[in-house]
């Protein structure tokens, strides 16, 4: 089984128990702060390398 098909089947369990809707993590790269909001730069360190995880 290819790495691929393993993460497709992983989302599509994810998808079923949290259900239809997308969701976004948003998480700062350099000092890993979690942003609750869609923002250019965390609020902790000022670094703008903001990662964005859609479920």
């Amino acid at each position: 089984m290819s790495l691929g098909v393993l993460s497709g089947n992983m989302m599509e369990r994810l998808r079923r128990v949290v259900g239809t809707r997308q969701q976004s993590h948003l998480e700062c790269r350099r000092c890993g702060t979690t942003l609750e909001t869609d923002g250019t730069a965390c609020p902790a360190c000022g670094s703008s390398d903001i990662a964005r995880y859609d479920f």
